[in-house]
């Protein structure tokens, strides 16, 4: 669904660290938690996926506050309902706030009114998760907005 709403082919993102020589990903599911990077990557279909890096250089204390800000959210609920707040995390929302922890703001922040939720199956999805009224005017950021960033580079695509 979240591929359709953003015309992407994009529907999840984390945030890739190594740790003693692994690979891990940083990724909000139910609960926002570690995940090796090869199961990551298996999960998705066709093992397709795309790695990007920020284009500037980061101090070790940055990458150290990153990560711990990072860590700070694991075990925290999924937000199915993609609400910006710091009680529940959806996956853009964590990757765009371990960069802002250190002061970067890797895109702009949309709100659901930018994106076309007019399909059926969509409006259907909105009814299901909130139960009320859609806040068309909630700040959101997708994995589309993150990969449009000026502030990313691509090092890897397998799609």
């Amino acid at each position: 669904m979240i591929q359709d709403v953003t015309h992407s082919k994009y529907s999840h993102v984390g945030m890739i660290y190594i740790q003693e020589g692994i690979s891990y990903v940083m990724e909000a599911v139910q609960p926002v938690k570690i995940t090796p990077l090869e199961e990551f990557i298996q999960r998705g279909v066709n093992a397709e996926y795309t790695v990007m890096r920020y284009s500037e250089d980061l101090s070790e204390e940055d990458l150290n506050h990153m990560h711990a800000y990072g860590s700070s959210q694991i075990g925290k609920d999924y937000d199915s309902r993609f609400q910006w707040s710091n009680t529940t995390m959806y996956c853009s929302e964590l990757v765009y706030k371990i960069y802002e922890a250190v002061g970067v703001e890797l895109c702009e922040k949309n709100t659901f009114a930018h994106y076309n939720l007019s399909s059926a199956e969509v409006q259907s999805a909105i009814r299901r998760r909130y139960k009320t009224e859609l806040d068309f005017d909630e700040e959101v950021v997708t994995p589309v907005d993150l990969s449009k960033s000026t502030l990313l580079y691509t090092v890897f695509d397998n799609y």
